[in-house]
């Protein structure tokens, strides 16, 4: 039971060490860091397990592979929210269409009420900003810069 526990404690760990929503192989890689001889199997199956007691949640963007992260607790806490009701907690995404990597965002856009016909109501809403990240950016600005040197 320990080696399920050590193996546990790394994938869930491989979250707060990226500090990013996560791919199962990228949470693979980084449990490997804790735990050597992990597989992906192994991986899969605590994620599963993880996921099963709400520790973590999926992140699922159209035409890309599952990503997970850490799960918000706030949803179980009645007071939070509009109005007394309760939360309706949710997360907004960042993917970077040069590397592939999706962020957190820390803020939400908030009601999208003003946004739809008139006489529709929102229930709920997801935001998936796409771009190129800080790193990309960086990495694309300095080989502008080389290659305007060049010339």
């Amino acid at each position: 039971m320990q080696r399920l526990t050590r193996q546990r404690n790394a994938v869930f760990s491989a979250f707060s060490d990226a500090g990013r929503v996560l791919t199962a192989p990228q949470i693979l890689a980084h449990a490997r860091e804790i735990v050597p001889e992990i597989s992906l199997s192994t991986v899969y199956r605590q994620v599963s397990l993880l996921l099963a007691d709400g520790e973590i949640a999926k992140v699922e963007l159209p035409g890309e592979p599952a990503r997970y992260e850490v799960a918000c607790k706030a949803e179980a806490h009645p007071h939070a929210g509009h109005g007394g009701k309760q939360a309706d907690h949710h997360h907004h995404y960042f993917h970077c269409s040069s590397c592939g990597q999706v962020y957190l965002l820390h803020s939400c856009p908030g009601p999208m009420d003003d946004l739809v016909p008139k006489g529709f109501q929102v229930k709920s809403h997801e935001v998936t900003l796409h771009g190129v990240c800080a790193s990309c950016a960086g990495a694309s600005t300095s080989d502008k810069g080389r290659a305007g040197k060049a010339h």
